[in-house]
């Protein structure tokens, strides 16, 4: 008998993590994110509840980078873990990038830089579609997910029980990614532990969304103003370089895109992997039509990049908000949290001619979420312990992004994985319910699991 707890993201989103064992002693943890909270709060962030767990761990496998799911991976080897961690090749690049910034954001609350380097140590990375053996009498595989770069789903054979684990997936099309491809109907699934986020949200075409972001811009052109974008390092960013790069293209010499932040490191990563293994060939093709090897090729993307003192960062872009040819800049960070958009939000934001452009969900209570709702005078900080009053005059806007699947994605991975049992975490209880209500007016058996479930099966 198979027991499968969840140990963070059940009836929430953040923190995922979800353990499986068995009658003999086997145990294997899927995820191991955690919860980041607004600064505000002055909270640091929640870890699942995995440590006691740790010592008798088998095997820890990360279905793709982003924080909510891998933040807390270093900590485990503080608890007394000893084995592999196995994730793809491109996301153990992008942790190495994500678990130092947050040790150095947060301080050894959870791990220090020993448990990160040994966590790197530890490292196992695998290309997509290749079984490995990950304890006796159980593989796993990774299937693309289509969320961002390098992320998975987890497929795992126990004993000849199938069991699907989705992450985070995505079936629409985006630059870098076809829609998900779903498991082979000739082939079910017993177990699938599914993703909700959005089954309770409506998210309009990809088409749509970038045309009214384009028709933003060239309002913000006509103008004469510029376009702040914060937007999330990792995935999105990208996205917006290569939309932009693609639907501006020659306008982007006259109205060019600056990058700001950790998006270059991002983009780095992006080059490494910019081939049929990671990204959709559908690019590859685009780009190789247009003389590019990558999005941010483009003569009209530039970058923030003086790796000197940070107050030399902040003179490029006061140079650049002051000077009066129009720009787009997309930098830093996605919940305007703290990050470049700060400065550029002080030294632009009561400017009539600018606009804020929001491409990412928001957290309620976060700076990025009060000002998507209208709040107009913002208290930011300059990264030097200096606090200002603004007054945002710039138009404000947001786009409904989602690197997260549709209801309707949703339900097509059940009818094409038939699963003999389903559970439902990572989503709000609303989202959890629609999602078990539609799968079931289908006949299939589903659960929503709730903080720190345990089910048998």
């Amino acid at each position: 008998m198979l027991e499968i707890s969840v140990l963070g993201a059940s009836d929430s989103v953040g923190k995922s993590c979800v353990m499986i064992s068995d009658n003999d002693q086997r145990r294997v943890v899927l995820d191991v994110g955690i919860q980041l909270h607004p600064r505000r709060t002055g909270k640091v962030s929640t870890p699942p509840n995995i440590d006691k767990y740790a010592e008798d761990t088998e095997a820890v496998l990360i279905s793709h980078a982003h924080i909510d799911h891998s933040g807390y991976t270093p900590a485990l080897y503080r608890a007394g873990y000893h084995g592999d961690i196995h994730m793809t090749t491109p996301t153990k690049d992008i942790v190495n990038i994500l678990w130092k910034d947050h040790l150095k954001i947060e301080g050894p609350h959870h791990y220090g830089v020993s448990h990160l380097q040994t966590a790197l140590m530890k490292v196992k990375t695998h290309n997509y579609y290749r079984k490995f053996k990950i304890a006796d009498g159980i593989t796993a595989e990774f299937l693309d997910a289509s969320h961002i770069l390098g992320s998975a789903l987890i497929l795992l054979e126990w004993d000849g029980t199938r069991i699907l684990y989705t992450g985070d997936f995505n079936n629409a099309k985006t630059p870098y990614h076809d829609p998900i491809q779903y498991p082979d109907p000739d082939d079910p699934i017993d177990i699938l532990i599914t993703e909700t986020t959005n089954a309770n949200r409506r998210i309009e075409g990809r088409k749509t969304v970038t045309s009214n972001l384009t028709k933003s811009l060239l309002k913000c052109y006509s103008r004469g103003g510029k376009a702040i974008i914060p937007s999330f390092a990792l995935g999105r960013s990208q996205e917006i370089q290569a939309y932009l790069a693609s639907d501006f293209d020659s306008f982007l010499n006259k109205f060019p895109l600056y990058v700001d932040g950790m998006i270059l490191d991002m983009n780095a990563i992006y080059e490494r992997y910019m081939n049929e293994k990671w990204v959709s060939p559908r690019i590859l093709i685009e780009l190789k039509d247009n003389g590019y090897r990558t999005p941010f090729d483009h003569d009209g993307i530039r970058v923030i990049d003086d790796v000197a003192m940070k107050m030399k960062r902040f003179k490029k872009r006061e140079l650049l908000i002051g000077r009066e040819k129009q720009s787009i800049i997309l930098t830093t960070s996605g919940m305007m949290e703290g990050g470049p958009v700060y400065d550029y939000l002080r030294m632009g934001g009561n400017d009539k001619r600018n606009g804020l452009y929001i491409v990412g969900y928001q957290v309620e209570g976060t700076m990025g979420s009060d000002i998507a709702n209208g709040q107009k005078k913002v208290a930011l900080d300059n990264g030097f312990g200096q606090v200002f009053d603004v007054s945002l005059d710039l138009e404000v806007k947001s786009f409904e992004f989602s690197g997260h699947s549709t209801l309707e994605g949703l339900v097509q991975m059940v009818q094409y994985s038939s699963p003999r049992k389903i559970y439902a975490i990572h989503g709000e209880p609303s989202a959890q319910e629609r999602y078990a209500t539609e799968v079931k007016n289908l006949g299939f058996d589903v659960k929503t699991l709730t903080s720190h479930d345990v089910v048998h099966t």
